[in-house]
């Protein structure tokens, strides 16, 4: 017999609490209307799967939370700002924290730029990226600060990650462009990358413009619209070059150009200043604030250049690559060596969590992780089989274990394996 309305609510009410019926109920297959007590969310799920449990697809972090007994913990905002200043104490949190993978606002308290990145990052060690380069080239320093002056520093963008999922050299969300300025001799062996940002750029209606200088003399442009080339250096010349494509740019995107000879004169000491290569001395203390146990042994070049360097906690030598170390990447052999104790100690949480969710079961086989299969053995009929580790800590048995359990009741003696 199927249920009423009444009584689909009266049961809903008991299995899952945090969803309010709002809908009608017709029958258990059919989709109903619901609303989540805890956000407020409204949808429509199959009315079986509500009373199988199923919650709000907006709070599924909370829910595997409640499912997972506690193992796992969605960290506060407190809790996060605890450990970043422990991990990464160089930077001041701006923004509400909400998940690992949701972006913060934070700050340099070294240079006091901002910038927005993905939490877990932040936890990985990652600074802040402008203190990570050695400096950019004197072209994209001059266009950016000529934007930026024009403009207004909030209108502009430098580096911007958040946009497409790729790095934007200069953005300018007002305008619906951005610039990618680069050497060709650094970018004809990229074409393919700089395509797919043309293309994730124009699936969000920005135009990106690409800027090569030191192109090849009588070759084809790479592409048809929105790219500039230049057969000079446009780093060491008197940036005529530059100032002119400021200005076709204003004109192109109607914004007004005021900037005068002596703005320029400012705009190209400071971009000079930006550009400049950090010297050994500077990388030296800069990797002494982000890794303090890490020794430099060999003599700092660039930032691409791989460097000698010696980690003074376990003795290992390897040669890193500078922009990468100061972005974070620390000695490989102390980070394997944290994640084998952190896998021995989850393995020996697995089993106390067993013994108390699922007494019954044994585990014979290897463990490897939470979401990977091993070889288990049913301690009532002496059953093995390969399940997922989690599926265990939900309580899941054998297939059959029931009839075989309850068939085993029947005998005189039962026998444990």
């Amino acid at each position: 017999m199927s249920k009423t309305h009444e009584q689909f609510k009266c049961e809903l009410e008991l299995k899952n609490p945090l969803v309010i019926l709002i809908g009608k109920y017709t029958k258990a297959t059919d989709y109903v209307k619901v609303k989540c007590s805890r956000c407020n969310n409204i949808w429509e799920a199959k009315a079986y799967s509500l009373l199988q449990g199923r919650a709000c697809p907006k709070c599924r972090v909370i829910r595997g939370i409640e499912n997972n007994k506690g193992k796992t913990h969605k960290k506060t905002h407190d809790e996060f700002q605890k450990e970043l200043k422990q991990i990464n104490n160089g930077v001041t949190l701006l923004s509400e924290y909400k998940s690992h993978h949701d972006f913060v606002l934070c700050k340099c308290n070294r240079c006091e730029n901002e910038w927005e990145v993905k939490a877990y990052s932040l936890l990985q060690g990652h600074g802040c990226p402008k203190c990570a380069k050695s400096g950019t080239s004197f072209m994209e320093q001059f266009l950016y600060l000529s934007l930026a002056r024009i403009i207004g520093n909030d209108e502009v963008l430098s580096r911007d990650r958040k946009t497409i999922g790729m790095e934007l050299d200069i953005y300018i969300p007002k305008y619906n462009f951005a610039l990618e300025p680069g050497n060709w001799n650094l970018h004809k062996n990229n074409i393919e990358r700089d395509r797919i940002k043309r293309e994730k750029c124009s699936d969000k209606n920005i135009d990106l413009i690409t800027i090569y200088d030191m192109f090849p003399k009588n070759s084809l442009k790479p592409f048809d619209k929105n790219c500039y080339i230049f057969t000079d250096d446009l780093n060491k010349m008197d940036h005529v070059y530059l100032k002119q494509l400021v200005k076709e740019l204003c004109n192109k995107y109607s914004i007004l150009n005021n900037l005068s000879e002596e703005d320029y004169i400012t705009i190209e000491n400071e971009a000079y200043e930006n550009s400049k290569s950090m010297t050994h001395d500077i990388f030296c203390k800069r990797m002494s604030e982000v890794h303090p146990n890490i020794q430099v042994i060999d003599k700092y070049v660039n930032s691409n250049k791989r460097i000698k360097v010696k980690c003074n906690i376990c003795g290992f030598e390897w040669s890193g690559v500078p922009f990468n170390m100061l972005a974070g990447d620390g000695c490989r052999k102390c980070g394997t060596k944290k994640a084998h104790e952190k896998f021995l100690k989850e393995k020996d949480c697995l089993i106390n969590e067993l013994k108390n969710i699922n007494p019954d079961i044994e585990i014979i086989g290897e463990y490897t992780g939470r979401h990977s299969k091993i070889k288990t053995r049913c301690k009532i009929c002496g059953f093995e089989w390969d399940p997922v580790v989690s599926s265990l800590l939900r309580g899941s048995s054998h297939k059959n274990s029931k009839s075989m359990h309850n068939s085993l009741k029947g005998l005189s003696s039962i026998v444990y394996f």
